[in-house]
This record gives C-alpha cells, structure tokens and sequence, in this order.
C-alpha cells in the first residue's frame, strides 16, 4: 500500500516525519494514504 511518503505533495524533513503540502502541516512518511483527510493523494512520478 502506498505511504504518505510516495505522494507528490508530500516534502519531506527527516527520514520520519513531513510536510503536506496540500494540508500545510507536518505528517507521518509512513501514513497509510488511505488515511489522507483530503483524499488528495497523487503518486510520484
């Protein structure tokens, strides 16, 4: 399952932890993307 972590939103600040740039606040590289409030998930190219 993809992760937080393979979106394309998300910018990453240590290998743990993020930014989600579509929600603006810190998030979990390893967050199930089935668990994306926004369901804006967008795999990498």
């Amino acid at each position: 399952m993809p992760t937080c972590g393979d979106c394309r939103f998300y910018q990453p600040i240590d290998t743990i932890k993020g930014m989600c740039t579509t929600l603006g606040n810190e998030t979990q590289a390893g967050r199930d993307s089935d668990r994306c409030p926004m369901r804006m998930f967008q795999p990498k190219r």
